[in-house]
């Protein structure tokens, strides 16, 4: 990673630990990377690799009964996150930084309309009537396609495209600089993911946003990122433009990924799935975290801490076998 500090936001030497069942569960392990106005990072890796923790304590929303640490610097615009009071974070929350969860169901309250739901961010952050909010919530539902005549609608008469779509007209409600998209198409189908997909990356570059992009599918990076950070263990293993990460992926894993993917224009009979399983993150290796599933892995690799190098530019990789070819 880069020494350059970002303008807008930078993240430097990330942790967060959970305590669960009396064990230490090592969630995020030193996470640090930059992002410019207007631009997408993709942070990408297999379930459990720490990704939504990572978006979840840059919002400030960690579960509090089961953190039992968490350090390093967040500063969004020149302003320490990590440090902020609760009631000044808050303001932040919605207005400054916003997110899009996994799960719309879970993230629309059944008993209020979606109107309403999108009007209490409004109200909460400008000084505006309730008619005056309501009518804000109208346009944000046109803007994401759908009809002004069922903002009076509750949740359960929406499709999960369609809920989707409220929960990202409510993120971007206030117009955020930041949006954090906790993988936004997960659950959809593929030709409702496409819209979907295309509707963020129209609306981002429409209010000038930026974006953290949190998914485990290569082709939403392709195309949704400027930035890709692959995500391991808790750490981000290797950092790039996408065309270095795609064109010159480097580490193992990242590697192993995309020859998990099909291609069409490969006659392989099967596919190349990445032996074993991601660590457990109450118990992981020594040294480098993916040694156990590397067929490159070494006794070196296997022991002591891993540094990352500079494959080239701000292409960064924490493996060994880059530093053979760092430049």
């Amino acid at each position: 990673m880069s020494e350059h500090r970002s303008d807008f936001l930078s993240v430097r030497d990330l942790v967060v630990h959970y305590h669960s069942e009396g064990k230490t569960v090592k969630a995020v392990n030193g996470v640090s990377f930059d992002l410019g106005k207007g631009e997408t990072i993709g942070l990408v890796g297999e379930t459990g690799a720490g990704k939504t923790t990572i978006a979840k304590a840059l919002m400030r929303i960690l579960p509090v009964h089961s953190v039992e640490h968490t350090e390093g610097s967040v500063t969004l615009e020149g302003k320490e996150l990590m440090s902020l009071p609760e009631h000044e974070m808050q303001q932040l929350r919605g207005r400054a930084l916003s997110m899009i969860f996994q799960d719309p169901m879970t993230a629309l309250n059944p008993v209020k309309t979606v109107a309403e739901q999108i009007a209490e961010a409004v109200r909460l952050h400008n000084n505006v009537s309730r008619s005056q909010a309501l009518d804000r919530a109208k346009e944000m539902l046109t803007m994401v396609g759908i009809s002004a005549d069922r903002a009076g609608e509750y949740p359960h008469q929406f499709s999960g495209g369609m809920k989707q779509r409220v929960v990202i007209a409510m993120a971007l409600a206030c117009d955020p600089q930041l949006l954090i998209a906790d993988e936004p198409t997960t659950a959809l189908d593929v030709t409702i993911q496409a819209q979907v997909l295309e509707m963020i990356n129209d609306l981002k570059e429409k209010l000038s946003t930026s974006m953290i992009m949190i998914t485990h599918d290569l082709g939403v990076v392709a195309e949704t990122c400027d930035t890709v950070a692959v995500t391991y263990a808790g750490q981000i293993i290797e950092y790039g433009t996408k065309e270095d990460i795609f064109d010159h992926p480097t580490h193992p894993y990242t590697v192993g990924l995309f020859n998990a993917l099909p291609n069409m224009n490969d006659n392989a009979a099967r596919l190349s799935p990445i032996d074993g399983l991601p660590p457990d993150p109450t118990n992981l290796p020594q040294g480098c975290a993916f040694s156990p599933r590397c067929p490159y892995a070494t006794d070196a690799c296997r022991k002591g801490v891993i540094e990352n190098y500079t494959v080239s530019g701000v292409h960064t990789c924490r493996c060994i076998r880059a530093a053979k070819e760092e430049v």
